[in-house]
């Protein structure tokens, strides 16, 4: 038996077959009504969409065999997928590749084979639309090209699925932000609309203490509104797909200390104590707005989490030809449930600790902005003490 050469760009190969979003899913009715069809024009006992993962080949839909996978070195498949076209093996029995392959000497006794490869829309092949019988046989021209139509009418359906997918997920991502604009802007809203009226009607006779502490309620609730409604504008450019990424060697230091300067009435607010050691000669790939977006939200939730008087330590650092931005808080930490997801998905957040709204949107957003650059951004969960965050871009200079 003669195992098959990995795809020459099996990385790049295995990323658009996870793309997809597919393996081990569930029977999908369009999926098995091509593979019956493929059986009944080839005139075979068998037919399969047989999808080849780093190990093995996993049947999406087959007619014919009940096994759901087997091993990726005994695969017919994966020699099927190195092929512009289709790949037949007449008789396998008499091919030394396949001579003495487990799938011949027993079941399903394989002799016959053909396979059309699943090239998906980038041009990689994920698989196959195969064919199989247990005697040798030749496929004619027309039985060749429905085979590849229908590889063709394979991928079609995998994109409208994943399309689909990714519908399902901007509804319900849109759901939660009517959610948060319905909830979470109406609080901030109403106590700066009850500050303001209290303000027009009494302030000749109030004294300069009560309108101090007025005055800090609208500067605080303007704030909260300001954050999350930048927050949703950029998610919403962000899911439109109008985020343009211009990545360019630079400074993160301008960019720090201007976040630092816009958000010195939310430290005020809360008496905290602000250090950080950046490094102006750190020079990392990255794109400007992006990079911003992501220090300014990492360090309102800082601000959020942390305790009047709380201590709050940004530094960057250069390490492995990477650039890091680390910020680190003394506050109410990170629960252990939602660690895992923190960066994915919209989650659900904590209150903060004089009782702010979370929203759950910030950190998903980060983290899609972080891999945008190339970059990731992790949380330090070894950090006991509050939370420690992590932003880890390429560096613009060669180690």
């Amino acid at each position: 038996m003669i195992s098959a050469d990995l795809h020459p760009q099996e990385t790049q190969r295995i990323e658009e077959l996870l793309r997809y979003e597919v393996l081990d899913t569930e029977d999908e009715k369009a999926l098995d009504e091509l593979t019956q069809l493929a059986s009944a024009i080839c005139g075979t006992s068998i037919s399969l969409i047989s999808l080849v993962d780093k190990d093995r080949q996993w049947f999406k839909s087959r007619v014919g065999i009940d096994a759901p996978e087997t091993p990726r070195e005994i695969a017919f498949c994966s020699h099927a997928i190195l092929q512009d076209q289709v790949f037949e093996v007449p008789d396998a029995l008499e091919d030394e590749r396949f001579a003495d392959n487990p799938l011949v000497l027993g079941g399903p006794d394989i002799r016959f084979y053909a396979g059309a490869p699943l090239v998906s829309t980038s041009g990689m092949p994920i698989g196959t639309l195969c064919v199989i019988d247990t005697v040798p046989k030749k496929l004619d021209e027309k039985q060749q090209l429905a085979l590849n139509i229908l590889a063709k009418q394979v991928i079609s359906q995998l994109e409208l699925r994943l399309h689909n997918r990714h519908l399902q997920r901007m509804q319900k991502d849109q759901q939660q932000i009517f959610a948060v604009m319905s909830h979470d802007l109406r609080s901030p809203f109403n106590g700066i609309l009850g500050l303001s009226k209290m303000l027009y009607k009494k302030a000749d006779t109030l004294n300069p203490e009560r309108l101090a502490q007025m005055a800090d309620g609208i500067l605080e609730a303007s704030l909260k509104v300001y954050q999350l409604l930048d927050e949703i504008l950029q998610w919403s450019r962000n899911q439109l797909g109008a985020v343009q990424v211009e990545v360019k060697a630079m400074s993160l230091h301008p960019l720090i200390i201007e976040t630092l300067d816009l958000m010195e009435e939310s430290f005020a607010l809360k008496k905290l104590n602000i250090k950080h050691s950046i490094n102006e000669d750190i020079v990392a790939m990255a794109d400007a707005n992006l990079t911003k977006t992501i220090i300014r939200n990492l360090l309102a939730n800082a601000v959020k989490y942390t305790p009047e008087q709380g201590h709050i330590y940004i530094e960057t650092v250069s390490i492995d030809g990477k650039v890091q931005f680390i910020i680190t808080d003394t506050g109410q930490g990170i629960p252990l449930e939602i660690k895992d997801e923190l960066f994915c998905d919209c989650v659900a957040s904590m209150c903060g600790t004089q009782g702010e709204s979370g929203h759950g949107l910030g950190l998903s957003l980060c983290g899609d902005f972080a891999r945008k650059q190339q970059g990731n951004l992790a949380l330090d969960k070894d950090y006991v003490d509050g939370a420690k965050l992590i932003l880890t871009l390429p560096s613009a200079l060669k180690s």
